[in-house]
């Protein structure tokens, strides 16, 4: 392996993968959740009152709290609400011990005792481990890791918006070092305000819709960091020109759209227009400003403003810039919006051909991800409507509460649905995350249902290709782990890149160990007459400043790089 790089740096072999051959049989997924011993079940307390907060269910996140090269998992639990017992929700930490899941929530000390949304997780007192932001109805909760498998509870409270908070994002935007902090907020409503919606007209009760009650404005938290283990969280919402706009926040991204290692801020709103705040001060402090109406990612191909719930980011046509995939209510199908690479946004629902599968299902959690392996990124969707009875409404007669999932494959920048492969099971689903928890090589998908079982499924993909996974640690900064890099994988096929990002979906987080499907004819291309294993190029552009590129790199491994 030839280096050429920015010392000091190490790159360790974490473990290699078995080789692949090219396969047609397309994406495969199966139930691995009693498997892996994984019984988590979703509780939203509701027992007729019809309070909102019952619909939304809740989040989970793949994460390596105690750094032994695998991912865990925790998932968010909501509870009863306070007008009943109040009892709060067993958000649940399983340990992953390599393939078995153990659950260790009272080991790690984690209670969260607000109705539960979702989480995300960043080292944010720059210890060295992975720190947990829980968001809820009622105050957020910030868990600091004693980096011994427990975590505390934050004493100054910080960041604890007691707000009805939804998906938060954690990323570099002010350029010092650590990660900020954007949290998401949802609508007005409360205990005492719940109003009586559906067809009362007809005797029939449900759910209210969010136009029902004003939005809420976002909070932006500035991470004042001090010393190592001490957070210093800042409402700068005001200060960082964030304060404007009051819409109900569900989905959040921190990521680079334009190369400029300036983080922007994406925000999917419930029937308000979408958020992208972009950074227009190249020095001191930032000046974010929504550019979406003109970028064109607020509003649908009708310029309408739409439901927006979760949020999946990555370059799925492979122009070398990242698209943005959100997901809707049924009838308004989920979107597409594909950066043009000149601050420009396409809405291309249907020319990517997500646009018809979607029609009919309400969207949420979604992740972009290469499943089979062959260069591209797939896609899966977690559906599952909010009305209870929504079949007996007048003019959904054909609509359904609980509804299947949805895998689609990447055919060059078009998606077509692939049914019946393993997860596709009709359950009222809400959050999603992606990562290789049985370390085979390939990325296996956990959603969480509300009040509900999760489901968690191992990829049995026959792949299409080889497999690079790259683990970054950055030892010379706070951000530890890198939130904010991007890595390419150049190789006979062109190239790919991958961000690291703490946050996305809906309530939710993927791993940060970032997965590259290397096709096989496009690995070996320079190596197959000579007989040396198949190899790729590899740079990682760290976060603020810095490039490391790395030459004949073996696929079929996961590296760790350390900075």
């Amino acid at each position: 392996m030839v280096l050429s790089l920015i010392p000091p740096l190490a790159v360790t072999l974490a473990m290699a993968f078995p080789a692949q051959q090219a396969s047609d049989s397309g994406l495969r997924f199966v139930d691995a959740a009693e498997a892996w011993g994984i019984d988590f079940r979703h509780r939203h307390g509701g027992r007729g009152e019809y309070y909102m907060i019952e619909t939304v269910g809740s989040g989970v996140i793949a994460f390596d709290y105690d750094d032994d090269g695998d991912d865990d998992l925790l998932f968010v639990d909501s509870g009863e609400p306070a007008p009943h017992s109040g009892e709060s929700g067993r958000t649940t930490l399983y340990r992953n011990d390599g393939g078995a899941f153990v659950d260790v929530t009272e080991a790690s000390g984690i209670l969260l005792d607000s109705y539960g949304m979702g989480a995300i997780s960043g080292d944010i007192d720059g210890n060295g481990a992975p720190d947990l932001y829980l968001t809820a109805f009622g105050p957020n909760r910030l868990w600091l890791n004693n980096g011994d498998g427990s975590f505390r509870p934050d004493p100054e409270g910080a960041a604890a918006d007691p707000s009805w908070s939804a998906s938060a994002a954690l990323g570099d935007i002010d350029l010092d070092g650590d990660l900020d902090l954007y949290v998401t907020n949802y609508v007005d409503f409360s205990y005492d305000n719940n109003q009586l919606c559906g067809q009362p007209e007809r005797g029939l009760r449900s759910y209210c819709h969010p136009d029902v009650y004003n939005g809420l404005p976002d909070r932006f938290y500035r991470n004042d960091f001090v010393e190592a283990g001490v957070p210093a969280f800042v409402d700068a919402t005001k200060e960082f020109g964030l304060s404007g706009a009051q819409r109900a926040g569900l989905g959040v991204v921190i990521t680079d759209l334009d190369g400029d290692r300036r983080p922007a801020i994406y925000v999917a709103n419930d029937m308000d227009p979408n958020l992208l705040f972009l950074n227009r001060n190249t020095t001191g402090t930032p000046r974010l400003e929504d550019d979406a109406l003109l970028a064109g990612t607020a509003l649908s191909d009708r310029g309408e403003p739409e439901a927006g719930m979760g949020i999946a980011v990555g370059d799925v046509d492979g122009n070398g810039f990242e698209d943005l995939i959100v997901t809707h209510l049924d009838r308004q199908t989920n979107a597409l919006y594909s950066n043009r690479g000149d601050g420009l946004f396409l809405e291309q629902r249907f020319e990517a051909g997500i646009a018809e599968p979607s029609l009919p299902w309400v969207g949420f959690g979604v992740g972009l991800a290469d499943f089979d392996l062959d260069g591209d990124l797939d896609l899966a969707v977690a559906n599952g409507h909010v009305i209870h009875n929504i079949s007996e409404h007048q003019g959904y007669s054909r609509a359904a509460y609980a509804q299947p999932n949805q895998l689609l494959e990447n055919h060059d920048g078009r998606f077509a649905e692939v049914p019946g492969r393993g997860i596709d099971a009709v359950r009222v689903s809400r959050g999603l995350a992606t990562a290789d928890f049985d370390l085979d090589g390939d990325l296996d998908l956990v959603i969480s249902n509300c009040n509900d079982d999760a489901e968690v499924y191992r990829n049995e993909s026959d792949r299409r290709g080889h497999v690079v996974q790259i683990d970054l640690l950055n030892r010379e900064a706070l951000n530890r782990r890198a939130v904010g890099a991007v890595i390419q994988v150049r190789s006979g096929n062109g190239n790919q890149h991958r961000e690291v990002r703490a946050g996305s979906s809906y309530l939710s987080q993927n791993s940060l160990t970032q997965t590259f499907g290397v096709p096989v004819s496009a690995a070996t291309r320079d190596t197959e007459t000579s007989g040396a294993p198949p190899t790729v190029e590899l740079e990682v552009r760290w976060p603020r400043h810095g490039n490391l590129r790395l030459q004949q790199v073996p696929v079929g491994r996961r590296l760790r790089v350390v900075r």
